[in-house]
């Protein structure tokens, strides 16, 4: 196996694993936790599978350490096509995303927290509840955020990124 080939099979099986946990925490928590337009099921939800939607926040971090290794990957595999534009990749794909993955997962902790109450029960549950939304809603536009770096950083042209965020 050629330096090239095996360069090319690590950055693959990179991606594709921070695809497959990513996708944890971008779909399946979402379906299964989030009752869009009600904050009270979602907050319910929350608190009724907490192991879930702690797998969820795990999943997060565990795609942002992903994050930072496969534009590394591609780097080694690309910097001999174009130079600049690997480490544009890199600065883009993982300088810039992966701080946006951890605000991430604050915010989802933060949306547990309200749900649970505790001392936050100064609040009345309702106030909780849509507290416990905005921060899943703050969730969800980092993840917009985070698209935003990805289609730029895989050279795609910006009214593809129009196109994804609609």
């Amino acid at each position: 196996m050629t330096s090239l080939s095996k360069n090319a099979r690590i950055a693959g099986l990179l991606y594709i694993l921070a695809s497959a946990v990513g996708v944890v925490r971008l779909m399946y928590i979402p379906n299964a936790l989030f009752v869009h337009g009600n904050a009270t099921a979602t907050a319910s939800n929350i608190l009724a599978h907490a192991s879930l939607f702690r797998l969820g926040i795990v999943s997060g971090l565990v795609a942002a350490a992903l994050w930072l290794f496969v534009p590394l990957a591609l780097y080694r595999l690309l910097k001999g096509v174009n130079q600049t534009l690997a480490v544009l990749m890199v600065i883009l794909g993982s300088l810039m995303q992966v701080p946006l993955f951890f605000v991430a997962a604050v915010t989802d902790g933060a949306a547990q927290l309200f749900a649970r109450g505790g001392y936050l029960s100064v609040f009345d549950k309702p106030q909780r509840d849509a507290l416990a939304r905005l921060f899943l809603d703050l969730h969800h536009q980092l993840d917009l955020a985070n698209l935003m770096f990805a289609v730029r950083a895989e050279g795609k042209p910006r009214e593809s990124i129009k196109r994804s965020l609609c």
